[in-house]
Parts: structure tokens; sequence; C-alpha cells
């Protein structure tokens, strides 16, 4: 059975995650230890400001890694 972490709710409005298998609708809250239900959370995505494209990992390497080079460059040239 695959885990995955899924937000839960108790009556009293606690929100908590936990690491569950996908079957699992009810936790205890780690708060209250009230019945906690499964909820359905927002995704997380972040858009580029600019643009609204969305950024990759590779992006932000080659980001970083032009900028190391301006700096070795300009080091270099000293």
């Amino acid at each position: 059975m695959p885990k995955r972490i899924f937000e839960f709710r108790c009556v009293k409005d606690h929100v908590s995650e936990k690491y569950v298998d996908d079957e699992v609708t009810s936790v205890e809250c780690p708060h209250c230890h009230n019945d906690a239900s499964r909820i359905i959370s927002s995704p997380m995505f972040k858009l580029e400001g600019f643009t609204g494209a969305f950024p990759t990992a590779y992006d932000a390497w080659e980001r970083k890694r032009a900028e190391a080079m301006r700096v070795a460059h300009k080091q270099n040239a000293e």
C-alpha cells in the first residue's frame, strides 16, 4: 500500500499532517485527541513572477551556475 502525506482536520479545527496509507480517512488529532478527518488541501506551486511560467529545478540550477560563472570570471579578471 502506498503511503503519502495527507492533511487532517478535527472538530476543533486543528489541522495536522500525517504520513498514512491512501485508504486512511481519519486519524487521532495530535492536539486534542479527537477524530480528525482527511481534508483536500490546496496544492503548492510557484509561478515565475514576470511571465507566469512554471520554474523548474533546471532553471534554478542554470541561474545559480550563471551567477557563479560571473563571479569566477570577475575574480579571474582582477
